[in-house]
């Protein structure tokens, strides 16, 4: 029985990239609301989970690189059904694009950071759909909006690309009910931006976003309060950009 309309109780959310950042952030703010989490990334997810059972939220721990869609369609597969899915896993080198190996971190990035999420988000689909509808949030960035503020331009493609799959996706799950969003985050503080130089006169704001700060926008993505919104990128940067 949902009680609000920001009441996940009984909904199952797989959160990919959920060890830490704003995966882990987004999966917090789910469990929160109610939500049986089921964690994924390539990295460890027990510390996210252990937050969460200590808070008295449900959640399951699995291992999963995005890249292989093989390993992708297994992970939906043993953890269906599924409810919503929040795709905040990604990579983001920071080199120069003259540097010798570029071309090779550049597939790192696109397979990663867009092809991941496609392989999820096609796994997900035929069941959400047979269900009668579901939720998608992918985690795209400032970067795809603008070029960002530091990004390389293989993150800027990755998730310029994010922004527009996020669009042709939201069409094509219409009629099945599964509503697809993403949001688009200016830097926040986690593992990926530690030590980067991030210049905060550049951010109205002044500073920079705290994990939470995305993982509840990302949640109420995920719940019956955003009932009548698809095929939107929620910008979430401070100011940066107001579009």
């Amino acid at each position: 029985m949902i009680l609000h309309a920001f009441d996940l109780t009984g909904a199952r959310v797989l959160v990919a990239g959920a060890a830490s950042g704003i995966g882990a952030a987004s999966a917090r703010a789910c469990a929160v609301m109610g939500a049986t989490l089921v964690l994924a990334d390539i990295a460890d997810c027990t510390s996210t989970a252990e937050a969460i059972r200590a808070g008295g939220g449900k959640t399951e721990v699995a291992r999963c690189d995005i890249t292989n869609r093989a390993a992708v369609e297994a992970l939906v597969a043993a953890h269906t059904p599924l409810d919503a899915l929040v795709v905040s896993a990604a990579i983001c080198p920071w080199d120069d694009w003259n540097d010798q190996l570029w071309d090779e971190t550049f597939e790192r990035v696109i397979a990663a950071d867009l092809l991941g999420p496609i392989h999820l988000s096609r796994a997900v689909l035929p069941h959400m759909g047979a269900r009668g509808g579901g939720r998608i949030v992918l985690v795209g960035s400032l970067a795809g909006r603008s070029g960002g503020l530091i990004a390389s331009p293989h993150y800027v493609a990755a998730k310029g690309g994010l922004h527009a799959f996020v669009r042709w996706l939201a069409r094509r799950g219409a009629s099945q009910r599964v509503l697809v969003n993403a949001v688009a985050p200016a830097s926040v503080r986690t593992p990926m931006m530690q030590g980067q130089p991030v210049d905060l006169a550049r951010i109205p704001l002044g500073r920079m976003a705290e994990p939470e700060e995305v993982g509840w926008p990302i949640a109420f993505l995920c719940s019956p309060a955003a009932s009548f919104i698809t095929g939107v990128i929620l910008d979430v940067n401070g100011g940066v950009l107001m579009a």
